[in-house]
């Protein structure tokens, strides 16, 4: 049956002289396809455009780093080097197939599919960075080493990424994939100071990037993604490594090995283990000493200021640090305490000077091995009676008298909680077998007798001395009544931990000597404690970069706390003929401080930490001594520059209290004769029983621990 025909004419719905929707519909189709041609053509001739002013760099494999110069605070005396690059090229078919599977697996799968972009890539980093998550930056292989290679990584801007495409583009088009591949595994920073897989192979291994390992690969490989980071489970640069992180990165970076047809399952299972690396500490490069400076201190400031370790090393920086360059001439160089080890195995030394008020350090001293174990930050040492200038404080906090002769200074005495391994009152006998039977504890902090302070300390309790050791900003403790397997003492902050045992008076618990010198240093400064810090300013090849900010100064105890403090260190200065100087001492540790300068020196055996018999003619006096004997008139307070101490604060030492003829140091006897503290000669208090605790003070005591501190 067939349809009528419609009768001529509009049809009822539609107004006279309407054109039919349909033919509108295609107009507008017509419009919009003309905007999109005439944006695409747009875009393509910009694109064009700009990809022909993008010029490949020049340089595609020479030495790209400038290196970074650190200098003392002069800002014109060298102090190290922070080197560009340990690098060494090597060709495609002298690194292990495992190395080549690894970098592409877990850095650009579709590596040899695109064309120096990966568009599927890009496209997937702009939908997950709009949609909130992880931002990405799809950067392929090629862009990767381009990016370096023009210096341009550092550059977020969607310009830098669209520079880095067009010349990605372009090299593909002059280069093969390996060739590709070849260059970018000899550039790419793994870690360690390595430059290039051979370098890195060397620093993490010791063996050639030819001999790795399927496992040595990957955990090379994992390292690009957060060089000197977590993946690298030494942890050279203290950055938070560890073996969990580094095996979790190299088992995604196998997986993905398995992914590409690079690496069999059947392999992959039986890799279940970090390989073992070598250890960074034995410092190849020979840093020295200042080498905790120059690859420590100064690396790890300027990263929390957002300048990392690559930029540093590749970025031709001047970096201008707190170090006074004669003061530390005069404190490694002239005191013998680079020699300590030396003339015995089992000794060692640390130093730290601190400016009052401000932070800056002055002069430091962690050891010889500037890539090692830091024995200045890292390590705890017993202060023993050095420590008990706390004690003090802390009983003048809480109100006692501490000028009147009621304390009992005999030797020796027993106490309630001073016990043995077994839970028996045990003898603590006085350092040298010194007493008196009623003495004030102002006098026995500046005769250094161990039984009135612990009378005091145990009164007191632990923590009450632990506080005030946190507010004079002693950051770190280690704990001798808690000891792992190894026999290293367990870590802990005073401002935060509990339980402290009364010997904490004596100086049982280690401290560093940089929380001494910062601790002495706020004594000094009316009890504000400044934070301490290297790094004054870094000049680029653009202009200043950094500039350290207002000292870091907080309040740490009343000031009329600090002065009354100060007042037994005085004593003991003016006994040793400078009314300048505030001392105290244990047999292995000396400190202090004179205007403008707080010095905290410890040496001693680390089997024993000293033998307890005297604070006196021990190689850290003579260190001390020998620092503050030649220092120069900006630390004497000579020419007005010093904060020097109220006088007032000074009349308050009686004159009673003070020795008629105090000992001269105006010839130094050799160092051969101090460097053993005198063991057949000195008075000792106890025989030591091996596998029970010497009746000796705990901070002097032998010690089958050993050293306290962060390492083996």
């Amino acid at each position: 049956m067939k349809r009528p025909k419609a009768e001529s004419g509009a049809p009822a719905d539609r107004p006279p002289g309407a054109k039919p929707k349909h033919r509108r519909k295609k107009r507008k189709i017509a419009a919009l396809g003309l905007a999109v041609l005439i944006l695409a053509t747009t875009v393509s001739v910009v694109g064009s455009v700009f990809y022909a002013t993008v010029d490949l760099p020049e340089a595609l494999d020479d030495a790209l780093s400038q290196g970074s110069t650190v200098y003392y605070s002069d800002g014109t005396t060298v102090m190290g080097e922070l080197a560009a690059e340990r690098r060494t090229s090597v060709d495609l078919d002298q690194i292990a197939d495992d190395v080549e599977h690894a970098v592409v697996a877990a850095e650009d799968a579709n590596f040899y599919k695109h064309p120096g972009v990966d568009a599927k890539g890009v496209l997937r980093a702009l939908v997950n960075n709009v949609k909130g998550g992880d931002k990405q930056g799809a950067s392929t292989l090629t862009q990767q080493y381009v990016g370096l290679v023009a210096d341009i990584r550092g550059d977020g801007s969607y310009l830098r990424k669209a520079r880095e495409a067009a010349m990605a583009m372009k090299m593909e088009e002059q280069f093969t994939k390996d060739e590709i591949l070849n260059h970018y595994l000899n550039i790419v920073y793994f870690g360690r100071g390595a430059y290039g897989v051979e370098a890195a192979a060397q620093a993490f291994f010791g063996t050639s990037a030819a001999d790795l390992s399927t496992s040595q690969s990957a955990l090379l490989v994992a390292q690009i993604k957060s060089p000197d980071g977590p993946f690298d489970p030494r942890d050279p640069y203290g950055k938070g490594g560890d073996t969990e992180a580094a095996t979790e990165r190299m088992a995604y970076v196998l997986d993905q090995m398995v992914v590409i047809g690079g690496l069999e399952q059947v392999e992959r299972d039986t890799i279940t283990a970090l390989p073992e690396t070598l250890d960074p500490t034995n410092d190849p490069e020979g840093l020295g000493p200042e080498g905790f400076i120059t690859n420590g201190f100064v690396l790890q400031e300027l990263a929390h200021a957002g300048i990392g370790t690559d930029e540093v090393l590749r970025g031709g920086f001047d970096i201008i640090t707190t170090i006074d360059a004669e003061l530390q001439e005069l404190a490694v160089e002239q005191t013998g305490i680079r020699e300590v080890t030396a003339a015995d195995e089992n000794m060692a030394a640390a130093l730290t000077a601190v400016e009052p008020g401000t932070g800056r350090v002055l002069a430091y001293y962690g050891g010889e091995n500037g890539a090692g174990l830091d024995l200045a930050a890292d390590v705890g040492h017993r202060p023993g009676t050095a420590f008990n200038t706390l004690v003090y404080a802390a009983a003048v906090d809480a109100g006692l008298d501490t000028w009147s002769d009621e304390l009992d200074g005999s030797s020796p005495r027993q106490f309630d909680t001073y016990l043995d391994d077994e839970g028996e009152p045990m003898d603590l006998v006085n350092i040298g077998g010194a007493q008196d039977h009623e003495i004030s504890l102002a006098d026995a902090v500046s005769e250094k007798l161990d039984t009135p302070v612990y009378e005091v300390a145990e009164s007191l309790g632990g923590d009450a001395i632990a506080r005030i050791a946190a507010s004079l900003g002693i950051d770190r403790m280690w704990d001798p009544h808690d000891l792992d397997e190894h026999g290293v003492a367990a870590e802990i902050d005073p401002a935060e931990a509990t339980g402290f045992h009364p010997d904490i008076g004596i100086g049982a618990y280690p401290i560093t000597t940089l929380d001494a010198a910062v601790m002495h240093a706020a004594l000094f400064s009316n009890g504000e404690v400044a934070e301490p810090y290297f790094v004054e300013t870094v000049n680029g090849p653009e202009g200043e970069r950094y500039e350290a900010e207002a000292p870091a100064v907080h309040a740490g105890i009343d000031p009329a706390l600090a002065a009354e403090t100060q007042v037994p260190l005085y004593m003991n200065g003016f006994a040793s003929g400078d009314g300048r100087l505030a001392v105290n001492a244990s047999s292995t540790w000396h400190t202090g401080f004179a205007p403008g300068l707080a010095l905290a020196v410890w040496a001693g055996d680390e089997t024993k930490e000293g033998d307890g018999s005297s604070h006196e003619g021990t190689i850290a006096e003579r260190i001390w001594w020998q620092v503050m004997d030649g220092r120069s008139d900006k630390y004497r307070g000579d020419d007005g520059t010093a904060n020097v101490a109220e006088e007032d604060e000074r009349e308050t030492v009686r004159p009673s209290d003070v020795e008629a003829d105090p000992p001269a140091y105006e010839e130094e006897p050799e160092f051969e004769e101090t460097t053993d503290i005198a063991e057949e000669d000195a008075a000792p208090t106890t025989e030591t029983v091996e596998g029970e605790r010497r009746s000796a003070t705990p901070g002097e005591e032998a010690s089958d621990s050993g050293w306290f501190g962060d390492g083996e």
